[in-house]
C-alpha cells in the first residue's frame, strides 16, 4: 500500500497522476489499467479541488493498494460534503453543442472503474473507494 498525501489544487493533479501510475506499475497493473486508474483518480481530484474546495486548494490524500481482484485506489478530503446520488446522467445522445459544460466526469469514472462507492464523514472527511480488477489473463 502506498499513500499520498498533499495540500493541493488542480495545478497538483499531474503529481497525483504520476504517483498513481507508478505505484500501479509496481503492482504489475497492465498499461490499460494503469490509464483507467489515472484518469479516475484525476477526474474525482479535480471534483474535489473544484467543488470540495471551491477552486481554493486543500487537503487530499490518495491511496494505492492491491486487492484480492485488482487495484483498490481511495482519495479522502475534508472538503464540503458530495451526494453522487444529485448528479443526473448525462446525456450522452445530444451533441457537444447542446450538452451543458460538465457532469460527464462521474459518469466516466463509474464506466472504467469496475466500483465505486462513497463515503462522507464529517470527521474523517468524503472518501471515493474505487477497484480496478485485473484482466483475465493479464497482470494484476
Amino acid at each position: 500500500m502506498a499513500t499520498m498525501q498533499l495540500c493541493g489544487s488542480l495545478e497538483h493533479l499531474a503529481t497525483i497522476r504520476s504517483f498513481v501510475a507508478q505505484t500501479s506499475r509496481d503492482l504489475s497493473t497492465d498499461g490499460q489499467d494503469v490509464y483507467d486508474l489515472c484518469l479516475a483518480v484525476d477526474e474525482i481530484c479535480a471534483n474535489v479541488f473544484i467543488h470540495g474546495y471551491d477552486r481554493q486548494g486543500g487537503r487530499i490524500e490518495v491511496t494505492v493498494e492491491p486487492a484480492d481482484d485488482g487495484i483498490r485506489v481511495r482519495v479522502r478530503d475534508w472538503g464540503k460534503a458530495f451526494d453522487p446520488q444529485q448528479v443526473p446522467v448525462p446525456n450522452l445522445e445530444c451533441g457537444l453543442e447542446e450538452r451543458p459544460l460538465g457532469g460527464v466526469g462521474l459518469y466516466l469514472v463509474r464506466q472504467i472503474m469496475d466500483d465505486v462507492r462513497f463515503e462522507f464523514d464529517g470527521e474523517h472527511g468524503n472518501v471515493v473507494t474505487m477497484l480496478k480488477r485485473a484482466r483475465e489473463g493479464g497482470a494484476r
